[in-house]
């Protein structure tokens, strides 16, 4: 996986945001992880095309000013506030019946309590999943 910073100075409104959104989630594989004014994150299968993701946004009216990706490391790793084994056995049913989740485990006894995970499962899934069990996460950048 791979995360994608792009700058869009164009797109200001909640209007603009919401075509580029519209346009990017076309995208298979595409997760856009985070939107606001002029900028967007997203996280991406490592052989997904910079260009392609360009193309979408400039369809939809706007230009990218940058492009720059990451990639993230295997497996991802995620800052959270699980730091008991009661936190991880509130998350343990939904970590395990989320698809393309292989293996993952908590450091509760690491400051930042690490949430690693391995398999093919997407950012969004992975933090959408632990913020509707109750807890914080942050995906870590290298």
């Amino acid at each position: 996986m791979k995360n994608i910073h792009i700058s869009v100075p164009d797109m200001q409104s909640s209007h603009c945001q919401a075509r580029v959104q519209q346009a990017l989630n076309a995208i298979e594989g595409a997760v856009i992880t985070h939107i606001e004014a002029g900028a967007l994150n997203l996280s991406a299968p490592d052989d997904m095309p910079g260009e392609s993701l360009k193309t979408a946004i400039e369809k939809a009216g706007y230009a990218v000013a940058q492009m720059e990706a990451e990639v993230i490391p295997s497996p991802l790793q995620f800052r959270t506030n699980i730091n008991c084994g009661g936190c991880v056995a509130q998350v343990k049913p939904a970590l395990d019946a989320l698809a393309g989740v292989s293996s993952w485990q908590v450091d509760t006894t690491a400051k930042d309590k690490i949430l690693s995970v391995s398999g093919v499962a997407t950012v969004k899934e992975i933090m959408d999943t632990i913020r509707k069990s109750g807890f914080k996460i942050e995906l870590m950048h290298t």
